[in-house]
């Protein structure tokens, strides 16, 4: 923990400038997680067009985020040793940003309209595609925080503006995308999100900056890899981030049907919900700053993680409940998790600074983006796990308006997952500070660079 304060080598300038692209990221991912599965695969009285069924739609999207999962870690170690007249991580922000809004725009163009081997193909390459654009931006300009940070303790401080900026990005993604969707259709909503996703990322090149430092020499890319799988604190934090985020994406992705089977609302109305939830994590985020100065992160990192598991499970009561009602169980419920949710996601990033800089410690290499690159398979596994999960409990237990068990036993399963993120998470000991990172080293006898 650090123990005196440091005053910020950034304006609040640069930092919000910085933070911009986060916005724009979030902004186009709430929008696919939340509709994609959705759109090809509606609820079957819903009068809607189905394009795929439930279950072919979560194989593909499984094969296409496992792809993008692997390939993560080849991004990071690119935008690492990338040395154009730019910058490292400058070039992947400019130029991958509008290759990445043309795939999103394709995503809602499916050439059949009924489920044909056409539309499976097709949704499989445009996935991917798009999955993978958004990697070529989001690695990179993860990488550059601990670049931006001039010490540890700017870490938390940049993470907190990042997820104020992404959870404001979520909010304008669900007040735009659920009427947009409703009314104007899923082409029409895309074409508002990419618009502004484009907007908000080119504007982070204004405020990014790059340090220019020895990386101690340069690596293969086998080689980087076996360093970063040998770091024992981070496989304990990437397994947990794993996790987790196969429960994240199943809250996002069983949301439409939460909202329009259970809680008897319309597709317009999911952006109620979706505001709730991130008005209640931008609002904590201070707070979770502020705990970091008094507090281990990996301490309320469990707390969050803690939390996640008792409300996810906590939700499946929603309307069951004598004298509760629907809607105001539902709000309470996701208004709980908001700052749960924001709290996991400014400490996450934060640490994995840390991360990086124990890594250097060990082996006398800078290697942000890897380590990025790599937490994002994590993070890239997580959804495609959930494509797995989330049908099959639909089609074993019901997503109907009358048989909705599928949806509730959906947020049990949520639990069940955070709590097995605590678990795995248990292994991660690593401090906040470099003090602490050397003594924690000096302890462990744990120099992987030997």
């Amino acid at each position: 923990m650090p123990e005196t304060r440091i005053r910020s080598s950034l304006t609040l300038g640069q930092i919000l400038l910085y933070s911009c692209a986060s916005a724009g990221l979030n902004i186009i991912s709430i929008t696919v997680s939340t509709w994609l599965l959705y759109f090809y695969a509606p609820p079957p009285d819903s009068g809607r067009t189905q394009y795929l069924s439930v279950t072919l739609a979560g194989i593909l999207l499984v094969v296409g985020r496992l792809w993008d999962a692997i390939i993560d870690p080849l991004i990071g170690y690119w935008s690492d040793v990338n040395h154009s007249r730019w910058g490292r991580r400058r070039p992947f922000l400019m130029f991958a940003t509008p290759v990445c809004v043309i795939a999103l725009l394709l995503l809602w163009t499916p050439p059949v309209t009924s489920p044909s081997l056409l539309n499976a193909i097709y949704f499989f390459f445009v996935t991917t595609a798009f999955y993978t654009c958004l990697s070529l931006i989001s690695i990179p300009y993860d990488g550059s925080l601990p670049e931006m940070a001039a010490v540890p303790a700017e870490y938390v401080t940049l993470s907190m503006w990042k997820n104020i900026f992404g959870t404001t990005g979520v909010l304008l993604g669900a007040l735009l995308a659920s009427p947009l969707f409703s009314h104007a259709g899923a082409l029409a909503m895309a074409l508002v999100v990419g618009g502004i996703g484009l907007v908000s990322v080119w504007l982070t090149l204004f405020g990014l900056r790059e340090k220019h430092r020895s990386t101690g020499g340069s690596l293969s890319l086998w080689s980087s890899l076996h360093l970063t799988f040998k770091n024992r604190q981070f496989l304990s934090l990437f397994a947990s981030t794993l996790i987790i985020h196969v429960a994240y994406s199943m809250l996002l992705a069983n949301l439409p049907y939460f909202v329009t089977l259970v809680v008897g609302r319309s597709e317009a109305d999911v952006s109620i919900f979706q505001a709730v939830v991130v008005l209640t994590m931008v609002v904590s985020a201070p707070t979770w700053n502020w705990l970091s100065q008094r507090y281990a992160n990996r301490s309320l990192l469990r707390f969050a993680m803690l939390g996640l598991a008792v409300v996810s499970s906590l939700t499946f009561t929603v309307g069951l409940l004598p004298g509760i009602g629907v809607m105001a169980h539902a709000l309470l419920m996701l208004a709980l998790l908001g700052p749960l949710l924001g709290g996991y996601f400014v400490l996450v990033f934060a640490m994995m600074g840390s991360v990086v800089d124990y890594d250097e410690l060990l082996t006398t290499h800078r290697r942000e983006a890897i380590y990025y690159g790599t937490f994002s398979l994590a993070v890239g596994v997580g959804p495609s796990v959930a494509a797995l999960i989330l049908p099959f409990i639909f089609e074993s237990y019901g997503y109907t308006a009358t048989n909705p068990l599928g949806v509730r036993i959906a947020f049990l399963v949520t639990g069940l997952l955070a709590m097995l993120g605590v678990i795995a998470f248990l292994g991660y000991q690593l401090g906040d500070t470099p003090q602490e990172q050397h003594l924690f080293n000096s302890k462990q006898g744990d120099r992987t660079h030997r």
